[in-house]
């Protein structure tokens, strides 16, 4: 369902030394990185000016560091954003902070205002893992491992993730053209679940409505970092009937203001770092 890798005397040999021109092809690929960390996205003309190269060379450098997962064009001829793997940097300097510890007011604030469960997801390439929770319902609907078990592409917090994914990385993850449901309202096509992604970029926030769980539905907003990139899903999830048009409206505002304060307590934090 659509939703809204001996010698005991080894041979000792001198490094051949590098060429001046692929230090400086490593040289340009940094300080392009380092641009896409500090201002999300260049374009071709941009990196040109930027490394004082072509415009070709300046393309070749860019498809190379996006096939590599660190850039990503979400359309032909489009500005090329941060990837992927600035997200796992991102992540690797975020996992030397206590998140649970910034976020735990915000979640605790939020439960006061909505009486559902609240979940902290972190997400990698084909799984979510729940952070932290705050379950302020009287209903179980789901645990940590429950949530750590499903595919993405049934889950609010995964449709967030998957938005952000070239549909290259996407075809890897999903091959084939019908997906695995998990439930009688999960998507079961790729046409369908790129439809979907489609309508969470343009939102700014996932749905789901019984596709993981049939009780259940949800709704999530990202946690960004510093460079705009998502870190991670804010998700309220509850009874699927609390989901309807009329819950989401009520539900979102206080959600999204939860993630700014989450997003601007981390922020505050690494520049203290």
């Amino acid at each position: 369902m659509t939703s809204d890798y001996s010698d005991p005397k080894p041979t000792r040999t001198r490094p051949a030394p590098a060429s001046s021109s692929s230090l400086s092809s490593v040289g340009n690929a940094l300080l392009l990185l380092e641009h896409l960390e500090h201002n999300g996205s260049i374009s071709v003309t941009e990196t040109a000016r930027l490394l004082g190269v072509g415009i070709s060379s300046a393309h070749r450098l860019l498809r190379t560091v996006t096939d590599a997962g660190f850039a990503v064009q979400r359309r032909s001829g489009g500005r090329y954003e941060a990837g992927h793997k600035l997200l796992d940097i991102a992540l690797g300097a975020l996992s030397q902070i206590n998140l649970r510890e910034i976020a735990y007011p915000h979640l605790e604030e939020l439960s006061r205002r909505i009486p559902a469960q609240i979940w902290l997801i972190r997400m990698d390439s084909s799984r979510a893992t729940s952070l932290d929770a705050h379950l302020t319902s009287g209903v179980q609907l789901a645990t940590p491992d429950f949530i750590a078990s499903r595919p993405l592409h049934t889950l609010a917090s995964g449709k967030l993730l998957l938005s952000t994914l070239t549909a290259s990385h996407l075809n890897r993850l999903y091959p084939h053209e019908r997906l695995p449901p998990v439930t009688a309202r999960s998507i079961t096509s790729k046409d369908q679940l790129f439809k979907e992604l489609a309508a969470v970029r343009r939102a700014h926030y996932a749905v789901q409505l019984g596709e993981n769980m049939l009780p259940s539905g949800a709704i999530a907003v990202s946690v960004y970092g510093l460079t705009g990139e998502i870190l991670g899903a804010l998700t309220v999830s509850g009874p699927v009937e609390e989901f309807d048009r009329v819950g989401l409206h009520e539900r979102l505002p206080l959600v999204r203001s939860a993630s700014v304060a989450i997003t601007d307590d981390i922020h505050e934090r690494l520049r203290q770092r």
